[in-house]
Order: structure tokens, then C-alpha cells, then sequence
């Protein structure tokens, strides 16, 4: 059930936020949390019934080990915890991946029967895995009650695609509701305006803008200069307004229940470097891996390199480019198996490692628009990688995006071709429409709103009820409506 779809927006949701908020009301904050429960369970499962018992039973599991790690912690109990935790994640996500490779590197052709995914699989494991350590390490004030654990892990605007949210960061929030303390509907308000906000970009941005991607992917080996690009910038854009949409969905409904979710996305292409991009981009799954691996995993190489090295120059490679290369690895693994997750990790690795070395010896300041230009290459490089089906097709649109031989006017630029002395053809992707005037409007628009619009997820205590707030909202809703036709599925939901 996707937030854009009609069986969402008309009938769950309304049903969803009706019985909480009476519940709320005549019940108190422990009934309504059950309600919430309830209704969560009810939205996991009408994806895929017999997985809602895997979800369960990761709950269930996690939560045993939370209690006692909180009340006695344990390095084995913890060191267990997350293996099985990793295990199940493995199993689904990544044995085929595994063994297929193992295979190939005997010779052989393995092959394996396809698995379905679990839906939200690396986020509900990841947030789990969190709070164990979390616990272990003396973090969490108290050990959690069943029902809000299970809030915290099922509550549906944040379980499919994040974001990744740390127990103490809702901890207070549902002691607060149970106690009849909580937000209640004041939060309602600012919530349904954000959650506006996130539907119009995903329905009427990203979604409109993803044909374009489609065709060039589709199409990668054949593709000239101009196709190239056409198609990296569409996937770039279509990417940056499905999960900007889908962040502020998800902080939106959150607020309609009262609960503030931490913020998940905050304006990434305005970057002016890698390590900026990547405090704006999936910021929540960035924490996660500075937390709880990229932090231990440096402090471990300092304490190595230090004892045995004193030259910056052996000591920068292995305290600070190394932790970043193998946490991007990691987080590259994360998104899915295969190597172009691999190599999208790789470039961002890379290329924050780079920024580190920048900013340590000092080398000349760079303009704000030079740092931006080369974050924002940098970025596209790494989204080709992300969004294409082999590593082979990748490193095709890659090469024709700097092939000068493969620049090729579309038709209706042929009025060109003889004063720039270029050739012009009608080829395979220019007639499915990619490099068109209406690309081109829909490009430039989507690109200028990336760096222009406002982030109401980040600012919502600023949505004063007024008529132009009131006209906005009904205009993107009106807006939604007129393109609410077969949603597409949220990027995001396959990670």
C-alpha cells in the first residue's frame, strides 16, 4: 500500500487517523498506541501477509534481547544479537548475491531461485540493531515496555523506508502519550501540510520525470552524449523528489499522530561539498553508519596507526580515508546486492575521502559554485552507478557522457547541426522521448526547485495557520488529485 495510492489517501488513512485520535480522546494514550499498532500491522501485511511474521518475530526477538541488554549488559549477548539480526537480512538480501559470485569465482554458473525481499527489511533491522547497542552501551534511560517498542519498530509512516529513528529520540515522546501528555492533534495541522508538500513531489515531480530515466537506463548501451545526460540528470531528479517526498510523507504523518520523526532529507543538491551532501542526503541512515560503524571502525585504525605510525602521511590513508571507504562500502552493500551498489558506495567513499584530504592540508578554498559543480558531478557519477542494471551499463553511460564523438543532435535541433558542424539524427531513445523541449522544461523546472524550495519536513513549527497556507495546501491538493492516476512504487521501498 503506497502512501500516493488511493486505497491509502481515502480510505486507510482517514480510518487510521479517525480511530486513533477517538481513542486518543475517549480512551486514553495507551489505546490509542494500540490502536496505531493495530492499524501498522494491518498495512505491512497488505504487502505481504506471511512476511508480517517475520516482522513479528523480529520484534519479538529484538525486544527480549533489548530488555535484558538494558538490565545486564552483555558484549556476547550483543555480539549474538546482531549476527542473528544480520543473518536473517543476509539470507533474504543477499545470498544469492553471495553465492552466485562464489560461483563465479570457481568457474561456475550458479544460479538460485529468486527471493522475495521483505519490505523495509534493512530499516526495521537496522533501527533494531541500533537500540540493541544503544542498550548495551547504557543509552536507552529505561528498558522499553512492550507496546512502545513495538511502536517504535511497526509505526508505519517510518517502517518501509525510514526513517532510521533512534528509540531515545521517541522514547519521551510515547511516555508522554501514554500519560496523556502527548501532542494530540496540535501537531495535526503542520503535519497534513507537509505530508501535502511530500505527495505533490511524488506524484507530480518524480513521478512525471521518471519515463525520461526509464527510457535512457533502458537503453544504456546505445546512447549519445546528449541521451546520456538526459538520462543521468532525470534519474538524479526523479531519485532527489521520490525520497524527498517520501521523507516529508513520512515526518508529515507522523505529526498527524502526534509524534515528532527526525528530519530525513534537508535540500542535498544545495551541497557544496561531499560531506555536506551527505549531512543532507538520507541523514538518518548517514548517522546510523558514523554511529555504529564508521566511529568504532576509526577509533580502532587510530589506535593502530598511532602505535606504530607517525607520518600524516601513512596515518591519513589508514585513520580516516580507510573507515570512510569501508563504511561507504558497507552503506553502498546496504541499499542492495550488486556490484553497481558497490561501486555507487565506492564513489562516494571516495570522493568524502578526498573532501577529508582538502580540508586537511589546506589547499586552496574553492568558490561556493566550484565546490558545488564538482559535489553535484561527483553525485550524478555515483547515481549512474545506482540506478543501472550491470556495472557494463553503467560504465557505458558514463563513457558517452564524456564522448565529444557520441555528441549527436536530436531532430528537432537539426537547424543546428551545420553552423556548430555536428551530426543530427533521429534515434531510437530521441523518438521515445527523452531529449525533448518538454525534457528540457521539466529539467530546468525540477532542477531549479531542488535548490530553491523550502523544506517544510524541517520547518514545520513555522506553519502558522493563515489563508495563503490555506490556498497553497488546497492548490497541491487539487494539483495531486488531477495526477493521481497509477502511483508509482517509492524508490526507496526496494532498499
Amino acid at each position: 500500500m503506497l502512501f500516493s495510492s488511493p486505497e491509502f489517501l481515502f480510505v486507510f488513512l482517514p480510518l487510521c487517523l479517525l480511530a486513533f485520535h477517538l481513542t486518543l480522546w475517549k480512551a486514553g494514550g495507551t489505546a490509542a498506541m494500540g490502536v496505531s499498532v493495530l492499524f501498522s500491522v494491518f498495512f505491512y501485511g497488505w504487502w505481504n501477509p506471511p512476511y508480517l511474521v517475520l516482522l513479528l518475530g523480529s520484534i519479538g526477538g529484538n525486544f527480549l534481547f533489548t530488555r535484558r541488554l538494558a538490565i545486564a549488559p552483555s558484549r556476547f549477548l550483543l555480539v549474538f544479537a546482531i549476527v542473528l539480526n544480520l543473518a536473517v537480512l543476509g539470507y533474504f538480501k543477499y545470498r544469492n548475491f553471495f553465492l552466485e559470485n562464489v560461483g563465479l569465482a570457481l568457474g561456475e554458473a550458479w544460479s538460485f531461485g529468486t527471493i522475495v525481499i521483505p519490505l523495509g527489511i534493512s530499516f526495521f533491522t537496522f533501527q533494531q540493531i541500533a537500540l540493541l547497542i544503544d542498550a548495551n552501551d547504557g543509552e536507552v534511560a529505561r528498558p522499553p515496555e512492550a507496546l512502545d517498542y513495538t511502536q517504535f519498530v511497526i509505526f508505519f509512516p517510518q517502517l518501509i523506508a525510514g526513517p532510521i529513528v533512534l528509540f531515545r529520540e521517541l522514547s519521551d515522546q510515547l511516555a508522554d502519550l501514554r500519560a496523556g501528555k502527548g501532542a494530540g492533534m496540535a501537531l495535526f495541522g503542520p503535519g497534513l501540510v507537509v505530508f501535502l508538500v511530500g505527495l505533490f513531489k511524488k506524484v507530480c515531480l518524480a513521478d512525471n520525470i521518471a519515463p525520461f530515466a526509464d527510457i535512457a537506463f533502458f537503453h544504456a548501451t546505445e546512447l549519445t552524449m546528449l541521451e546520456a545526460w538526459a538520462g543521468a540528470l532525470a534519474y538524479a531528479l526523479q531519485l532527489y523528489f521520490d525520497f524527498s517526498g517520501y521523507s516529508d510523507m513520512a515526518v508529515g504523518l507522523g505529526l498527524m499522530f502526534g509524534l515528532r520523526l527526525p528530519i530525513n532529507f534537508d535540500t542535498p543538491f544545495r551541497a557544496v561539498s561531499m560531506v555536506d551532501f551527505w549531512k543532507r542526503w538520507h541523514i538518518t541512515m548517514t548517522r546510523f553508519f558514523m554511529l555504529y560503524l564508521y566511529a568504532p571502525l576509526a577509533l580502532s585504525l587510530n589506535r593502530f596507526g598511532l602505535a606504530r605510525f607517525k607520518s600524516g602521511m601513512v596515518l591519513f590513508p589508514l585513520t580516516v580515508a580507510a573507515p570512510i571507504l569501508l563504511t561507504f562500502l558497507v552503506a553502498g552493500l546496504w541499499h542492495g546486492a550488486g556490484w553497481t551498489f558497490v561501486l555507487f558506495g565506492a564513489v562516494n567513499g571516495v570522493g568524502l575521502a578526498i573532501n577529508h584530504l582538502w580540508k586537511k592540508v589546506k589547499f586552496l578554498v574553492l568558490p561556493r559554485w566550484l565546490g558545488w559543480s564538482l559535489t553535484m558531478l561527483t553525485v550524478l557519477v555515483s547515481l549512474v552507478y545506482f540506478r543501472a542494471a550491470s556495472v557494463a551499463d553503467a560504465n557505458a553511460i558514463l563513457a558517452a557522457l564524456v564522448s565529444p564523438e557520441a555528441l549527436v543532435l536530436p531532430n528537432w535541433l537539426s537547424w543546428l547541426s551545420i553552423p556548430l558542424g555536428l551530426p543530427w539524427a533521429t534515434l531510437v531513445v530521441f523518438t521515445t522521448g527523452v531529449f525533448t523541449v518538454k525534457f528540457m522544461a521539466w529539467v530546468a523546472s525540477l532542477g531549479v526547485l531542488s535548490l530553491v524550495m523550502p523544506n517544510p519536513a524541517k520547518d514545520y513549527d513555522r506553519l502558522v495557520p493563515t489563508p495563503l497556507l490555506a490556498v497553497i495546501s488546497a492548490i497541491l491538493a487539487w494539483m495531486v488529485l488531477g495526477w493521481l492516476d497509477e502511483p508509482r512504487t517509492f524508490l526507496y521501498f526496494q532498499f
